[in-house]
């Protein structure tokens, strides 16, 4: 398959669609990684989206398979790489989305003045600086939503946020 895309590509004809994702697909199942990335690295194999969609449905949660996985979503483009990782039911998927739902909001971010006093009641963790941190992502994500800066990520939200920060610590702790 290789040299059928050196050879279209050298005769500038097009490929048959998925052809790609069927290159990319046969490449994880026959390839060393360290070849698999090579190839990828170098253009030789595209990690289409159905591509990249198919292989986080297929592989299982191995120590071997999450080693591709990460391997493999590194290697994406930010967009499609947001899209795979709410596909991969997975404590470093959730930080990847959460640290991104954090930048985008933090962009726009202008310092307002809060009150010193901190609701406990809406927070169940006694860490202040993760509860003054949910607290202002609460508060940007409450205006940012009347303005509908962020539609579509409904399902991202500050307690999101917070869950993982609190996992991603005890995994850290090793508790």
């Amino acid at each position: 398959m290789t040299r059928i895309l050196e050879a279209t590509h050298s005769l500038f004809l097009p490929l048959p669609p998925g052809f790609h994702t069927l290159h990319t697909v046969l490449g994880v199942r026959c390839l060393p990684l360290h070849n698999l990335l090579h190839y990828i690295d170098n253009g030789v194999l595209l990690l289409t989206e159905t591509a990249v969609t198919r292989l986080m449905k297929d592989l299982d949660n191995t120590e071997k398979s999450e080693k591709l996985k990460f391997s493999i979503i590194v290697r994406l483009p930010p967009l499609i790489g947001q899209k795979i990782c709410r596909l991969w039911d997975h404590p470093m998927s959730s930080n990847i989305i959460s640290r991104n739902h954090v930048k985008r909001l933090l962009q726009d971010y202008k310092k307002q003045p809060r009150s010193s006093v901190i609701d406990k009641s809406s927070y169940s963790v006694e860490f202040l600086p993760l509860n003054y941190f949910t607290g202002i992502l609460t508060d940007i994500e409450s205006s940012s939503r009347a303005l509908n800066a962020f539609e579509g990520h409904d399902n991202v939200d500050a307690k999101f946020v917070e869950e993982a920060a609190l996992k991603h610590t005890t995994v850290l702790l090793g508790l």
